[in-house]
């Protein structure tokens, strides 16, 4: 079991050691990102979190004292989207489940806002361990979008996925509240 704590910058240094080559950065956060990731770049995406309205969620995930996830939750509030974004496991802690408990504990989290109607994320087509964890919480492919990133002289297709409040099935028959610290 792991345990969600607000991202912040004391989390820059174990977060950037992560990302070793610009394909496994963009592959965590998209092309926006330049390699190597740096203090500045993230104090941007932290910066996200404090925006009125609030506009994005980060956190990282804790196992017995490690850093084993990363994972932000961008809000659409006039569309009621909450959009999956920046997952991330620790190389050293990949295999263990820990994405799965990471993932259910965020879409349990979205979906106790009663403004968010859908989810979404984008996911590489070649990301299949990760396209299978969004699967078993009830996400559905709802297309490709081809040739959608260049790293390097590699083109990689990205894949929509989505999942409706009425689809999923958790949380339904127990309360459910953020983290303290996670909603102003």
């Amino acid at each position: 079991m792991i345990t969600l704590v607000p991202f912040t910058e004391a989390h820059f240094g174990p977060l950037i050691a992560w990302f070793s080559t610009e394909a496994e950065a963009v592959q965590w956060a998209g092309a926006t990102v330049t390699f190597p990731l740096d203090h500045d770049q993230l104090l941007a995406m932290l910066s996200e979190t404090r925006q009125q309205p609030l506009q994005r969620l980060a956190w990282m995930a804790v196992a017995e004292d490690r850093l084993v996830g990363h994972v932000q939750l961008a809000l659409d509030w006039r569309n009621g989207i909450g959009r999956l974004a920046r997952v991330g496991i620790a190389p050293a802690e990949r295999g263990r489940g820990f994405a799965s408990d990471m993932l259910g504990q965020i879409v349990d989290l979205a979906f106790a806002m009663p403004e968010i109607e859908r989810l979404e994320l984008n996911v590489f087509s070649f990301n299949i361990p990760a396209m299978r964890a969004y699967e078993r919480l009830g996400f559905v492919s709802e297309g490709v979008r081809r040739s959608s990133t260049r790293v390097g002289s590699e083109r990689w297709d990205t894949v929509m996925m989505g999942l409706l409040r009425s689809e999923y099935p958790r949380g339904k028959d127990r309360p459910l509240s953020l983290p303290a610290g996670s909603r102003s």
